[in-house]
């Protein structure tokens, strides 16, 4: 059946993430290509393999892999959620493991299984990256990020004691407000030296709260730094910066894959965790794309053997160089083009961030694709997806929205589709303009 284990820090060694920048490119080539082959010897022999990974299974010599692995499918959002159902990936190959889904970026939220010696892995990739950026172990760390409260959930009291004795002390900012800053300094003041991380748009919110304030940290105070969840802009670096008096870095993950790549200094590339990770960049046909032209992120897991990360489309976009791109493949993405989630102001006047709605639907599982429009009027108007609700399902999702939400009148709606931007994508979160037939994209 499906086993949960407790993960503690390190519970494996990152020495291969450590190790791996210094080995030469052959040998880099070597390594990458002996775990390209086993996974897809792993994966070509279970009973949901998909028929070009049957065949690649036969392959003996990684490097006979290697020249064939680009013509592989690559498999989409779309693919895990019909072809590799999380539910079932456990118990029908006996794998133990979690269930866990996407934030649903884009309005679709989608779930997948991990397994014991992944989530190990990417635990010990998490830990590895926060270290790369300063952070060293009992170090408090502030968490700038959503309540479980505002999704109709509470954090249990394991967990409270676990993230206790971990030193993390996490903040409700979906509603971001002068309490948030309040609560920031006082925890800087109060446990410093600090790291601190969050959404891009929250810390962004805070640190330009802090300079109205007059009440820029003197440097030292903090110690590390990150953003998560969103796209880094330059300017939001420096308003963090000037607040904090010490710069944010960029960390760059999701939920399937965790941490995938990271920045180890202010002007460095997005450093990817081979040999754990493989990435290709390529354009819409598949191809791979020269340096410095802008493609698609596709990622493949070494380690994982729940849902296969083989070649998965990530959604996002960016780029490589030259110089991060040998024999081995890509080590480093050069710009990102990633995901912004960015605010959404209430007519009260409250703002909360876009990633809330993320967070509330992955929890819902009748929902298969979501869109949320602030109408002129004031009234917030959902637009759903899925199986239906049962009466009691739609009171206690009203009554989460209610909780959060306060007095904001709410629509929902199921719909049968959802109008795309002309580019073909759901849009997750817009507000309408005073004319009813235009809406701004947040």
């Amino acid at each position: 059946g499906v086993q949960t284990c407790a993960l503690p820090i390190y519970a494996c060694s990152p020495a291969e993430l450590k190790e791996f920048p210094g080995i030469g490119a052959s040998e880099q080539r070597r390594i990458l290509a002996r775990k390209l082959l086993d996974q897809i010897q792993y994966f070509g022999k279970r009973a949901d393999a998909l028929p070009e990974w049957r065949e690649a299974a036969r392959i003996q010599d990684p490097d006979d892999l290697w020249r064939l692995w680009p013509s592989l499918p690559i498999l989409t959002k779309k693919d895990l959620q019909e072809r590799f159902p999380a539910a079932e990936i456990g118990q029908r190959f006996g794998v133990p493991g979690v269930v866990n889904s996407t934030g649903g970026s884009t309005g679709e939220p989608t779930r997948f299984f991990h397994d014991t010696t992944m989530l190990r892995k990417t635990q010990a990739a998490v830990y590895f990256t926060r270290e790369q950026l300063g952070w060293r172990r009992g170090m408090p760390i502030i968490i700038v990020w959503g309540s479980e409260r505002d999704i109709g959930r509470e954090m249990s009291r394991k967990q409270r004691l676990h993230n206790r004795l971990r030193n993390e002390y996490l903040l409700d900012a979906y509603h971001l407000s002068d309490e948030t800053v309040s609560r920031v300094l006082k925890l800087v003041h109060k446990k410093a030296p600090v790291a601190i991380y969050g959404f891009t748009s929250m810390l962004e919110f805070v640190a330009e709260a802090i300079l109205k304030r007059n009440a820029a940290l003197r440097p030292g105070l903090i110690a590390a730094a990150w953003n998560g969840g969103e796209m880094l802009f330059e300017q939001q670096r420096d308003v963090f910066l000037r607040a904090f008096g010490h710069p944010l870095l960029n960390i760059y993950g999701g939920r399937e894959l965790s941490a995938m790549a990271c920045q180890t200094h202010e002007d460095g590339y997005l450093e990817v965790l081979r040999p754990w990770l493989f990435l290709e960049i390529v354009d819409d046909a598949g191809r791979p794309v020269a340096p410095g032209e802008s493609g698609r992120l596709i990622w493949t897991s070494t380690v994982c053997r729940g849902t296969p990360f083989l070649r998965y489309d990530i959604e996002d976009l960016g780029t490589h160089n030259t110089e991060s791109s040998t024999e081995s493949g890509i080590s480093a993405i050069a710009e990102l083009h990633g995901r912004v989630a960015g605010l959404l102001e209430l007519p009260d006047g409250r703002k909360i961030n876009n990633i809330y709605w993320n967070h509330l639907f992955k929890e819902v599982p009748e929902v298969k694709q979501f869109q949320v429009i602030l109408r002129s009027t004031g009234q917030l108007s959902i637009l759903l997806i899925g199986a239906g609700f049962s009466t009691e399902r739609e009171q206690q999702l009203r009554s989460v929205l209610r909780n959060f939400l306060g007095n904001i009148p709410v629509d929902v709606k199921w719909v049968d589709n959802i109008p795309r931007t002309s580019q073909g994508k759901l849009v997750q979160v817009m507000r309408e303009t005073p004319s009813p037939t235009e809406t701004v994209v947040l």
